[in-house]
């Protein structure tokens, strides 16, 4: 089952006081943006993959897909966001 998030559950995770304008602004910086027709709510997914970019665990270009055109193993993407070899 496909899950979303709300702006307000978003803000409150990221430890914002809410939905404001700073939230707001941090959103569009790491290009985080709401599910097509459903303003307000956001995939969690895109979250994650947004923070791990921001964080330098996932280069852009790998990010979406890998150099074979397959997808990026999930399993190593786990293993870069916890600095695990």
């Amino acid at each position: 089952m496909l899950e979303l998030i709300s702006t307000e559950e978003l803000a409150k995770q990221m430890r914002y006081s809410g939905a404001n304008s700073a939230f707001r602004e941090w959103l569009v910086s790491l290009r985080i943006t709401p599910v097509p027709g459903r303003k307000g709510y956001y995939d969690p997914a895109l979250v994650r993959r947004r923070l791990d970019e921001a964080q330098g665990l996932l280069p852009h270009a790998i990010a979406e897909q890998s150099h074979e055109g397959q997808p990026v193993d999930l399993v190593a993407q786990r293993r870069a966001r916890r600095g695990a070899n």
